[in-house]
């Protein structure tokens, strides 16, 4: 059960940055910024598309992992969706920390999780989740992938898939 929310929680994030590159794709404006590039790149890419290609995955590979504001707080394109909210951006942060304790403390309690999860747990028990939460939590994280694409769709024109 572990692996499989620490997935679904994995792939939420992954949602966001493939969002994110196909955002940049269709609106190569959206990348424009004072942020220095290498004569080199720019002439290693055959044309402006291919530059864009890179330069879209490179931003990607640099964002930060692990939080939802601080992904919304460092792109300006998932923010001006207003899609995601303070609170849902809140139990995102949960269900993330949630994944971050199965993935890397082995559903152990630290003070780390304990900051997200004020005298709801103690410190170095075992994390456990009902099924029906889980499901929940599971259910949530999809209902706000689909409210964020059908904002990034309408504002982005970004085809339906």
């Amino acid at each position: 059960m572990r692996i499989l929310f620490s997935s679904f929680a994995d792939n939420f994030e992954t949602y966001l940055s493939d969002l994110l590159y196909e955002i940049f794709l269709a609106k190569p404006e959206s990348l424009k910024s004072n942020q220095q590039v290498t004569i080199k790149e720019v002439l290693d890419c055959s044309d402006l598309q291919e530059f864009v290609k890179y330069w879209a995955k490179e931003k990607i590979g640099k964002l930060q992992k692990g939080s939802v504001k601080g992904f919304i707080a460092e792109n300006d394109q998932i923010k001006k969706l207003a899609a995601i909210d303070e609170s849902t951006q809140n139990e995102i942060e949960k269900i993330l920390q949630i994944r971050h304790l199965y993935s890397h403390r082995n559903g152990i309690v630290d003070e780390k999780f304990l900051q997200f999860f004020t005298g709801q747990f103690i410190l170095n028990s075992e994390h456990q989740i009902p099924i029906s939460q889980f499901c929940d939590k599971l259910c949530y994280l999809a209902a706000v992938a689909d409210k964020i694409d059908l904002a990034a769709t309408n504002k982005y024109k970004l085809a339906q898939g």
